[in-house]
């Protein structure tokens, strides 16, 4: 079983509590991806903007970067077959290899501002990057000030022209709708939704209603189901594994073709996971209720890990 997993924020922990990628007591580590059978998991680093709102949020992101690419080193000093994903045929050869991490960034306020620090995190080995978080930045709105109608800005415009130059995944997880429709016009690229669910099954501000899925299929982009419990189900105490396939379900239906669905389960960011996914190890049980469920072998292989490969292919 190898799957690619579009969004986790277990950087942010293992920063902060000083514990290896390999192995821990997080959500997410290589160790149990590599029991599972292999995968590719996006590493965000995570900036929260309540405390970097007026700057300071470049240096943390090197730190947190910093973290990362040493967890990267040590692991592979050790022997250890993880691979690290920066090119369209590194996506590809992430297959062969018993693990595989994509560094990405969760907030665009991470850049300060600067094209230049955007080109430079190319160089550390971003290759995606959400544009807002919930709040205001310099690029767009988060969805908590969508009453203001915000859409990108003209550095936010900039920005997206860049990231498609260079061969970055533009996320549009936590913008405000007008954001995404700015963002869907603008981008010449496919763009992905690395963490986000069905708004017609939960009306969350920060999931995705009937007209932006449709719009990310027509793009030719990828949405990834998350695994947040406040995002599944009205009553987040209520979201388990069935919640997960219901939206997977809904968005198939709604999608018409099985192409453009992934996951991004938020490991490490998500306070209310469903009360039966713990961690990476619960892939395993998800994947077989879905087969259960009826989801033939060839579109859970796309869901699993197929479109993600491919969308890689199409924007790195």
């Amino acid at each position: 079983m190898f799957i690619c997993d579009c969004h986790c924020d277990t950087l942010t922990e293992l920063y902060k509590k000083n514990v290896g990628l390999y192995e821990n007591e997080q959500h997410f580590d290589i160790k149990r991806q590599m029991e599972l059978g292999g995968g590719l998991q996006f590493c965000a680093i995570y900036v929260p903007t309540q405390e970097f709102r007026y700057g300071g949020g470049l240096r943390y992101t090197l730190k947190l970067a910093d973290k990362y690419l040493q967890e990267m080193k040590k692991m592979q000093a050790a022997g250890l077959d993880v691979f690290q994903v920066r090119t369209k045929t590194d996506a590809r050869e992430a297959l062969n290899h018993k693990a595989a991490t994509m560094l990405a960034i969760e907030e665009g306020g991470a850049i300060d501002g600067s094209l230049e620090a955007l080109r430079c995190m190319y160089e550390l080995g971003v290759r995606a990057m959400t544009l807002t978080w919930s709040n205001r930045n310099d690029i767009a709105d988060g969805v908590n000030e969508e009453i203001s109608g915000g859409g990108l800005t003209v550095f936010g415009r900039q920005v997206v022209a860049e990231m498609n130059r260079l061969g970055m995944l533009v996320d549009v997880s936590h913008i405000a709708p007008r954001g995404f429709w700015d963002v869907i016009e603008t981008s010449t690229k496919p763009i992905i939704a690395t963490h986000s669910n069905a708004k017609a099954l939960c009306s969350h501000p920060r999931n995705l209603d009937d007209e932006q899925i449709k719009a990310i299929v027509k793009n030719n982009g990828l949405v990834g189901v998350t695994f947040a419990g406040q995002f599944l189900e009205q009553d987040y105490n209520d979201a388990c594994i069935d919640s997960v396939y219901r939206h997977i379900d809904y968005m198939l239906n709604l999608m018409g073709d099985d192409d453009h669905l992934g996951f991004g389960s938020d490991f490490d960011g998500i306070s209310h996971p469903p009360y039966n996914i713990h961690g990476v190890q619960d892939y395993k049980p998800l994947i077989e209720y879905l087969s259960a469920k009826g989801i033939s072998d060839a579109t859970i292989n796309k869901i699993t890990h197929e479109n993600v490969i491919s969308l890689l292919e199409r924007v790195l």
